[in-house]
């Protein structure tokens, strides 16, 4: 469809189908978005429409149903946006600690990052300062694959110190 058929096709529908859609959305910006969306989806689906039947009444049923789907969803929105109230034991559950949780401070994390070998202190600093596997690669010399395992390494390495302490 050309520009000017839908702007005709726009025009025709406005003022045609405008009290419709008031009708259903008692609201003068809401008519106006229905409308929108539902010329929008009749000339999308212009080729569905069979000739000799009554336009009018494809018409209002696309605009109908586009109305009770935005219905539907907000309907939708509005149940999940809905604050649940607690269950009635949830404070009364015990809690279990954290394993990933540690007593170790940033200078002791830093000293066990400094024990370990240099390769693999290299390439998990650059890392862990939030540079990319390959960047790392080109820094230090090395095939990315090698980088991603030095990185590997040195995560598990110091895994095992902690767990160790």
């Amino acid at each position: 469809m050309t520009p000017q058929e839908i702007q005709q096709i726009s025009n025709r529908f406005y003022p045609e189908f405008r009290p419709y859609a008031l009708t259903l959305t008692r609201d003068e910006d809401k008519a106006a978005d229905l409308l929108q969306e539902a010329i929008y989806l009749v000339i999308k689906n212009h080729e569905r429409f069979t000739n000799g039947t009554n336009l009018q009444a494809w018409v209002k049923t696309i605009i109908r149903n586009v109305f009770i789907t935005g219905y539907r969803k907000k309907k939708r929105r509005r149940e999940i946006t809905e604050e649940q109230p607690p269950a009635s034991n949830w404070s009364n559950q015990t809690t279990e600690l954290n394993p990933a949780e540690s007593d170790l401070g940033a200078e002791e994390i830093m000293s066990r990052i400094e024990e370990l070998p240099e390769i693999y202190r290299r390439s998990f600093l650059l890392h862990f300062n939030g540079m990319k596997y390959k960047d790392i690669a080109t820094i230090t010399n090395v095939p990315i694959g090698t980088a991603k395992s030095r990185v590997w390494t040195a995560r598990n390495m110091l895994r095992e110190k902690v767990k160790r302490d």
